[in-house]
């Protein structure tokens, strides 16, 4: 049963394994998207842009059958011709594949935003074996998106016979179009069967996000001992966060006992607890510059007793100093009193032995 626990993948995925794997560029994301929009801006371009089109094409037929003919048999230069065709099949092509090209980019970014894959970045030796690559593209996963594709491809042929069987009828009558009909009648067949074949990709790409994005989080669950592997990782191990919480404990406690010189008066409990307290005209009220309870009460005492600071015992006060204030605090409102007192008896002790001397 425990090794089931640790193999089966049964937790939702965390923010940071998502974030992990969406720097190695495994998104949910469909790539009918991309042919879904260049359908559609292909159907888009041929009804904004048809006549454009077709005026370029009407000019190059009347041209190429007409007055280069003449001009290629009068003279034997075939050139002008070709330049004037190419001229003509970049003003087509150029705007339409750059328009297309920019779409398909943003078909990505619409579904995932921008990624920089780092790990694609890096050159690694293991893609350059001839083995791996040969097992990657005979895999099961792309044993299964070609099947995808030709099933995709005979929906596509089956769209496209049906539009063509609905035209099928108009075909006798091209006979008799002038060269500007025909071409109109075929801009509009290739809109019908754009806008048919769109209609087929945007529930295709639909459906296949849904798969994809299901097929992610399936593959981004966790077991549970990768759960408790990276909460490890983000927190820390337990035994080096302890002992950096007792370095600073050491770290703190010598700072603390540094400070004891500094002092005017430790009180004590008389053996379990001792504060150090530090009053100066400048100060609104005492404050604490040490404390402790066991073994630092006595390290207070020892470093009080070497410097010859006054140590009173008053055991209330040190206990309620003790539990309700810290190191670096003033004396409250409320203790103004019992310490007072505490103060000005050792401040009438160094008078009087200046007094003495």
């Amino acid at each position: 049963m425990a090794e089931t626990d640790h193999g089966e993948k049964t937790e939702e995925p965390t923010q940071q394994r998502r974030e992990d794997f969406r720097k190695r560029g495994q998104v949910a994301q469909t790539k009918e998207l991309a042919s879904l929009f260049v359908v559609l801006v292909a159907s888009l371009m041929i009804w904004a842009l048809g006549h454009f089109f077709l005026k370029q094409l009407y000019e190059v037929f009347t041209h190429s059958f007409g007055d280069f003919v003449l001009l290629a048999s009068r003279d034997s230069s075939w050139i002008s011709p070709a330049q004037y065709a190419m001229k003509k099949a970049a003003l087509i092509i150029f705007p339409v594949g750059g328009i297309l090209w920019l779409f398909s980019i943003i078909s990505s970014v619409v579904q995932v935003g921008f990624i920089v894959n780092e790990e694609a970045l890096q050159l690694k030796p293991e893609r350059l074996d001839p083995v791996q690559g040969f097992k990657r593209v005979f895999s099961l996963r792309s044993a299964v998106e070609g099947l995808k594709a030709l099933v995709k491809v005979v929906i596509v042929g089956f769209i496209v016979l049906l539009v063509l069987k609905s035209e099928w009828s108009s075909v006798p009558y091209l006979i008799s179009y002038t060269a500007p009909q025909a071409m109109s009648f075929m801009g509009d067949l290739t809109l019908k069967l754009l806008g048919s074949v769109g209609v087929f990709l945007l529930v295709l790409s639909g459906l296949d996000f849904l798969y994809q994005r299901w097929d992610l989080e399936q593959k981004m669950k966790m077991t549970k001992q990768e759960l408790k592997e990276e909460h490890k990782s983000r927190e820390g191990d337990p035994l080096i966060k302890a002992r950096i919480r007792r370095v600073q404990r050491e770290m703190a406690q010598r700072r603390m006992m540094e400070d004891v010189p500094k002092a005017d008066v430790v009180i004590t409990n008389p053996t379990h607890i001792a504060v150090a307290l530090q009053y100066t005209e400048k100060m609104i009220a005492p404050k604490i510059v040490a404390m402790g309870a066991g073994l630092i009460a006595q390290k207070i005492r020892e470093i009080a007793e070497k410097h010859k600071i006054p140590i009173v015992e008053n055991k209330p006060l040190a206990r309620t100093m003790y539990k309700t204030l810290k190191v670096g605090q003033t004396i409250p409102r409320e203790l103004y009193t019992a310490v007072a007192e505490v103060l000005s008896y050792i401040f009438r002790m160094r008078k009087k032995r200046k007094g003495n001397k």
